[in-house]
C-alpha cells in the first residue's frame, strides 16, 4: 500500500519534472528575446513622421511614441443639432496612433527610413443613425471636403460635358435625378449611372409641391422614385433632396420610413437663372469651406463654372467628394 502510494506521487513528480525541462527552453527563449527586445535599437536615421528616433532603445521608443500619441490623437466627434438651420451635423471618428504596432514599424525600420505612424480609428459614440428624422444641409467643417449636388429634371444636352469636366478633373459628385425623368431619359440616366457616379433621388415629379401635400402623397413619390431609378441606375439611392428644398414634418417622415436620409445644401449656385459663370464663381468660392455642399443643375453656363470651381477648390484645401463621402465618419485620404 505504502509503495503503492510512493510510486503514484514519484510519478506526478516525475510528470512535472519532464514538464518543466519541456517548457523550460521555450521560457528561457522567451525572456532572452523580450531582453532583446528591450535593447534593440533603431537603426540611425530613423524619422517617425518628423521625429527623430534613430539610436534610440526599443523602450526610450515606446516613450516617444506615447507621448507623441498625446499630442496628434484626435478624439471622436459625435453627431449633433445645428442651430442654425435645424438640421444634423455629421460625426468624425477620431484618430489614435496605436503604440504597439507603431512601435513595430519603427524598430524594424531600416537605415535612413521614415516611418508613419500606425493609425486606428476609433468611431463616435453619436452617430446620423441617430437623426434620422433630421435633413443635413452640410458635412462636418473638419473635413477639407465638398459634394456637388447636381439635380437632374432637364438639360440632357448639358450632360455630356458637366460629365466630361468632372471626369477630366478626377473630381466626384452626387447627381439626385427626378423619377419621371428617368422613366423617359432612360438612356440618359443609365450613363449616368455607368459614369461611377452617386446617384441620388429627386423625388418622382418635380410638378408636386412636397412641403404642402400629406403623407401619403409624399410616401408614393418618393416609393415611386426609388423604384425607378433602382430598375434603371441598377442600385437604390440613399439619399434624397425635395424639389425646391421643400420641408414638411410628412416629406421627413416619409423619407426617414424607407430610408432616406434628407439632403439640403449649403451653397446654391442658381446657375438654372444663367447669371453668368463669373458671378456662380465668386459666390461659391467666398462661400465654400470644409463641408460645404454645392448646388447645381445641368445648363449651358454649369460645365464652364465646373472649369473653374474645381481648381479654386483645391488651391483651397477642398477636394470635391459625393455626398456619401462627404457624411461619411471616416476621413479621406491625406486629412
Amino acid at each position: 500500500m505504502r509503495y503503492s502510494s510512493f510510486t503514484a506521487v514519484s510519478g506526478r513528480k516525475l510528470l512535472s519534472v519532464i514538464l518543466i525541462l519541456l517548457i523550460l527552453p521555450y521560457g528561457i527563449s522567451s525572456c532572452t528575446g523580450l531582453l532583446r527586445r528591450k535593447t534593440q535599437k533603431v537603426a540611425e536615421g530613423v524619422v517617425l513622421g518628423d521625429v527623430p528616433l534613430g539610436g534610440l532603445t526599443a523602450a526610450e521608443s515606446r516613450v516617444v511614441i506615447e507621448q507623441l500619441a498625446r499630442i496628434r490623437n484626435v478624439p471622436p466627434v459625435d453627431a449633433c443639432l445645428d442651430e442654425t438651420t435645424g438640421g444634423v451635423i455629421p460625426a468624425l471618428c477620431g484618430l489614435e496612433i496605436d503604440v504597439d504596432a507603431t512601435l513595430e514599424r519603427v524598430l524594424a525600420a531600416g537605415r535612413g527610413e521614415m516611418v508613419v505612424p500606425h493609425v486606428r480609428s476609433v468611431p463616435p459614440a453619436v452617430t446620423l443613425a441617430d437623426f434620422k428624422q433630421y435633413p443635413v444641409y452640410r458635412g462636418n467643417p473638419a473635413k477639407k471636403q465638398v459634394a456637388f449636388l447636381i439635380n437632374v429634371a432637364w438639360g440632357n444636352e448639358f450632360l455630356p460635358e458637366m460629365l466630361e469636366v468632372l471626369r477630366e478633373a478626377g473630381a466626384q459628385a452626387t447627381f439626385f435625378l427626378v423619377g419621371r425623368w428617368v422613366e423617359n431619359n432612360r438612356q440618359e440616366a443609365e450613363m449616368l449611372a455607368a459614369s461611377g457616379f452617386e446617384i441620388a433621388s429627386h423625388g418622382y415629379s418635380d410638378a408636386i409641391s412636397l412641403g404642402e401635400a400629406p403623407l401619403s402623397v409624399v410616401e408614393e413619390d418618393l416609393r415611386r422614385a426609388g423604384e425607378i431609378i433602382t430598375a434603371v441606375c441598377g442600385k437604390r439611392p440613399q439619399y434624397f433632396s425635395p424639389h425646391k428644398g421643400e420641408l414638411s414634418p410628412s416629406v421627413l417622415a416619409a423619407a426617414a420610413a424607407q430610408n432616406y436620409r434628407v439632403i439640403m445644401w449649403t451653397l446654391d449656385t442658381v446657375d438654372w437663372k444663367l447669371p453668368g459663370v463669373d458671378a456662380m464663381y465668386e459666390k461659391i468660392i467666398q462661400g465654400a469651406e470644409g463641408g460645404s455642399m454645392i448646388l447645381m443643375h445641368p445648363t449651358e453656363q454649369t460645365a464652364a463654372f465646373l472649369r473653374r470651381i474645381i481648381p479654386a477648390l483645391r488651391e483651397k484645401g477642398l477636394e470635391p467628394k459625393t455626398v456619401g463621402q462627404l457624411l461619411s465618419p471616416d476621413w479621406g485620404p491625406g486629412e
